[in-house]
């Protein structure tokens, strides 16, 4: 497998020195939990300068201006569909795990319509994009979304969108590996020869018991929300077409009646609306990532 860089094992470190449980206190003023940089050794303190990291970076967008940042990211040449394809193959790789959501964030982008906040039926949120009601008023947690990120989770909310392609435009890009390609062949080969009646949580114990993918838990299941997102993955409940933006709430209903949504499943569509009889779109996938396969 593809060695992981020094220099993101010591970033890692550094996040979880600052970020951990119990260095951060609530501020009830901006609703979000804030982090004492006093805990971080003189070196810890100049790497984060060096690589440019504010310990509690905020920014405070109310929902309309958020989305026409987001769509003049999306239009940005810096963030081109073949650098964020190839750095979501450098993260099933493993070799840079900041790149798992940029197909999903960069496919946000492009295709949000623009709209003001309409609240959904039955969430919490703004039916079109998903926009939680609670954050209507608070600041957005840059620094945490963006640990986050890092870490090679997936963000599908506006901030989190935000927060991925806002830095993403001011990284280098990374380019993916031979043994990351192969990683990405793996996983695809793994979900294609699932039995018919193989549901998302019986594929992820597969794909650890069968250690198809370094990680953890959560970042393979980012890994295959991403992939779901796309197409690639087909789902029973919503067809995923390429330039045709769904609603979020439209999505959430979608999942709503599956067995892999109810009771305590953590699974949201469209991961969840997968099944073994449904494998792999390969024509979808050789659209989205011929020349790693």
């Amino acid at each position: 497998m593809t060695p992981i860089d020094p220099g993101y094992k010591k970033r890692t470190a550094l996040y979880k020195k600052l970020y951990a449980y119990n260095n951060g206190t609530y501020d009830p003023k901006l609703g979000t939990t804030l982090f004492d940089e006093s805990v971080l050794s003189a070196e810890e303190k100049a790497f984060m300068q060096e690589i440019g990291w504010i310990a509690n970076e905020m920014i405070a967008l109310e929902h309309n201006e958020m989305i026409a940042r987001i769509t003049e990211l999306g239009q940005d040449e810096r963030l081109s569909d073949a650098r964020l394809t190839g750095e979501f193959v450098a993260a099933v790789g493993g070799s840079y795990r900041r790149g798992a959501n940029g197909p999903v964030a960069l496919r946000f982008a492009r295709l949000i319509p623009p709209h003001d906040y309409r609240p959904a039926r039955r969430i919490l949120s703004c039916g079109v994009c998903g926009h939680a009601e609670h954050s209507l008023n608070r600041s957005i947690a840059l620094s945490r979304i963006r640990e986050s990120l890092w870490l090679g989770y997936r963000w599908h909310t506006p901030e989190g969108v935000y927060a991925d392609l806002s830095e993403r435009v001011e990284l280098p890009q990374v380019d993916p590996t031979a043994e990351d390609a192969g990683a990405l062949k793996r996983l695809l080969e793994a979900l294609s020869r699932a039995e018919p009646d193989e549901t998302p949580g019986k594929l992820e114990k597969r794909l650890s018991a069968e250690k198809v993918l370094r990680g953890n838990g959560g970042t393979r299941r980012s890994l295959l929300d991403v992939l779901s997102e796309l197409g690639v993955v087909p789902n029973v409940g919503l067809r995923i077409e390429p330039e045709r933006w769904i609603d979020y709430e439209d999505m959430v209903e979608a999942g709503r009646e599956l067995d892999t949504t109810q009771g305590r499943s953590d699974l949201e569509m469209p991961w969840a609306g997968w099944r073994g009889h449904l494998g792999v779109d390969w024509d979808r996938a050789r659209v989205c990532f011929g020349e790693y396969l």
